[in-house]
């Protein structure tokens, strides 16, 4: 069965391929907020001027499936992924650093995709003033950008427990082939300003044990 929560509308498919139109409204009411793309439903068949229609539906017991949403990657600035899609699994937050904005979200993406993710949520932004190591006086933008690496499925119903037994098996499996991958590591941009920093913490903290010494 396809149907569109937005238009409110869609289509079921019997096992003879026949085709019937059906409005929410022709749902009982009780399962109104059950129906979506994939349910299984009984209903009476009914013939109309524009071919046949559904009425009296209900909802039959529905299982969930887990399925691929596509091959790009979803790059979002929030927790929302997509209609009827969930992030299913969350490797964690990783941060990136780029003289460019664009390259900063592809490294992104590309370490999503080599862990076996396909996202990129709650992107935050962020930059600061990098110095040149041949001209100190030479100052760029660096673009820190951070994510979280997540993998996301479209979510649809079957009626079949079974199908949907090994449709979790397999989604248990793909999740803990990720976990079993080396984590990302975060890509800083290493500038004459930021090595300064990073020196004067070092000599700070040998005099301080050379001190307590």
């Amino acid at each position: 069965m396809s149907f569109s929560t937005e238009k409110r509308y869609g289509f079921i498919k019997d096992a003879d391929g026949e085709s019937y139109f059906l409005h929410q409204n022709e749902v009982i009411p009780e399962d109104r907020k059950r129906i979506a793309k994939g349910a299984v439903v009984k209903f009476d068949a009914v013939p109309t001027p524009k071919g046949m229609a559904a009425r009296s539906v209900v909802v039959q017991e529905n299982y969930p499936i887990y399925v691929s949403p596509g091959s790009d990657i979803i790059v979002s600035k929030s927790n929302a992924c997509g209609r009827n899609n969930e992030a299913v699994f969350s490797l964690g937050r990783l941060h990136v650093e780029s003289k460019s904005p664009d390259s900063a979200v592809d490294m992104l993406k590309q370490k999503a995709r080599a862990v076996g993710c396909n996202a990129v949520l709650n992107l935050q932004r962020s930059s600061r003033t990098g110095r040149a190591w041949t001209n100190s006086n030479y100052k760029f933008t660096i673009h820190t950008f951070s994510a979280e690496i997540a993998l996301v499925k479209h979510k649809t119903v079957t009626g079949d427990s079974e199908e949907a037994g090994r449709n979790q098996q397999a989604l248990k499996e793909e999740i803990d082939a990720i976990k079993a991958r080396r984590a990302p590591k975060n890509k800083s941009v290493f500038d004459a300003g930021g090595i300064g920093v990073v020196a004067l913490v070092v000599v700070a903290l040998i005099l301080m044990i050379a001190m307590a010494s």
